[in-house]
């Protein structure tokens, strides 16, 4: 869908104006309101991300979490995502070149509390757009657990066109607003 296409373009031209410390203070704003959630206290078993360059750093989070939290990571196999626990020395390089936990996968998804979702683009209606490939809609089709997308201010645009197979999330946080 072109629309989609311009709309990736645009916000990933956005993100990469931001400066690394406006990016490093947004990641720790965005954790610090997770934090303060019912639905991070109460969870015991979460999905989280390893970010990429453009998205919303992680990287701490998975670390000061783990060992308070069961914290899962998604691992790309073919056009899906798997679900595997994260421990810190059973890592490898996967695709796109993002760590990825090795071992047994996860296959009840009702295990998981919460998911903590990346994405290029997000709206005030809790509608993500993703890189395109789907792969976090077929995911998040075969969980029941809330969802919070994570972004920069500059990745809140108006409207996200959407489909049908699109999912949207339980809340979003950024820097200056939750979207619920």
């Amino acid at each position: 869908m072109e629309e989609k296409k311009q709309l990736r373009q645009q916000v990933k031209q956005e993100v990469s104006r931001l400066s690394p410390t406006e990016r490093a203070e947004t990641s720790v704003k965005i954790r610090e309101q997770i934090e303060q959630l019912p639905l991070f206290t109460r969870a015991k078993a979460i999905l989280l991300f390893h970010s990429l360059a453009d998205e919303v750093d992680t990287h701490n989070w998975i670390e000061r979490w783990h060992g308070v939290k069961e914290i899962y990571l998604p691992v790309v196999n073919g056009d899906n995502l798997e679900i595997k626990r994260y421990t810190p020395d059973k890592t490898r390089r996967g695709a796109f070149g993002i760590t990825e936990p090795v071992g047994e996968s996860l296959a009840d998804y009702s295990l998981l509390d919460l998911i903590i979702v990346p994405g290029v683009a997000f709206d005030p209606h809790r509608n993500r757009l993703g890189r395109g490939k789907g792969y976090y809609d077929r995911l998040l089709k075969k969980t029941v657990a809330p969802t919070i997308g994570v972004a920069y201010d500059c990745q809140i645009v108006r409207e996200i066109p959407v489909l049908p197979h699109d999912v949207p999330m339980s809340l979003i946080i950024s820097k200056s607003k939750i979207y619920q």
